[in-house]
């Protein structure tokens, strides 16, 4: 017990059934617990008492997505990174070190696609400082104006300056944000999703910049990406769009199509390939 036990344990102490356990956590990534060495999720005292919070709140009336939001709201780390909790709920996903060149591709092609398909996605992203951002405004305000909601969390300045209400919002990170360090394109539909994200890795005074990175279109690892991104906006002051919160707690379908997700990465090595 002291590695944890199993989602069985946990629901016969909270009196949730397994099978509804892991409803939730398909739609909502919730309850987390921890993955052992060989892969399996195990539970702690600390979700039972997660678990039970739900459920009080369920019991006054709230429904299940805000009653589960409100008790991640909670316990949130204020300066949650987005590749912390890629590297912990997915790390089948795998990581891989890339420069500059290969992620402003990848990016592109998930940005360029949303833009072709014109479905209204949420389009959300993390640029380590405003001066970045502000290379790439003129994309951002076009993927702003086809979006069901559009915002960026990033390190502004008088240059450019934070504007939660504008389209799109441009959200401040506080200062010891681990988001600060991180670069974050997600973007999602009711039956789309795609997923850049990477931190810079230190290295030495002067040599080319190194992002540990993960590029996925696995659904419910860009939902929680979302999920972190949308914090940030929030606590900065952002109002997201009516039907976001909807979005992202729609019960979990089927993942991007394979068709799909071949026609995205396609434009990343098309774009690569050009700027070769």
């Amino acid at each position: 017990m002291a590695e944890g036990f199993s989602i069985g344990v946990l629901a016969d102490r909270t009196g949730v059934t397994p099978t509804v356990l892991r409803t939730w956590e398909n739609r909502f990534g919730f309850p987390m617990g921890t993955r052992s060495p060989s892969g399996h999720r195990r539970f702690s005292d600390a979700d039972v008492d997660l678990v039970r919070q739900v459920q009080d709140l369920r019991s006054s009336g709230v429904s299940l997505g805000a009653a589960v939001d409100t008790v991640q709201r909670r316990h949130r780390r204020p300066d949650e990174s987005v590749h912390a909790v890629l590297a912990r709920d997915f790390p089948h996903l795998g990581r891989q070190r890339l420069g500059r060149r290969a992620l402003v591709a990848a990016s592109y092609a998930v940005e360029d696609e949303a833009l072709a398909r014109a479905e209204r996605p949420l389009v959300l992203g993390s640029f380590q400082a405003g001066h970045r951002f502000a290379g790439q405004r003129h994309r951002w305000d076009e993927l702003a104006r086809t979006a069901a909601w559009a915002a960026v969390v990033a390190e502004f300045d008088d240059a450019l300056p934070a504007d939660p209400a504008a389209s799109p919002a441009l959200c401040q990170l506080p200062e010891r944000s681990a988001l600060r360090r991180e670069w974050t394109v997600v973007t999602l539909t009711e039956s789309r999703a795609a997923l850049v994200s990477a931190w810079e890795v230190p290295t030495a005074a002067g040599a080319t910049p190194v992002y540990e990175s993960v590029i996925s279109s696995h659904r419910p690892a860009a939902v929680a990406a979302a999920r972190v991104l949308l914090g940030a906006a929030r606590s900065a002051g952002a109002s997201p769009a009516h039907g976001v919160d909807e979005l992202l707690d729609a019960p979990a379908g089927p993942d991007t199509g394979a068709a799909d997700a071949d026609r995205l990465w396609l434009r990343a090595l098309a774009r690569l390939d050009r700027s070769g």
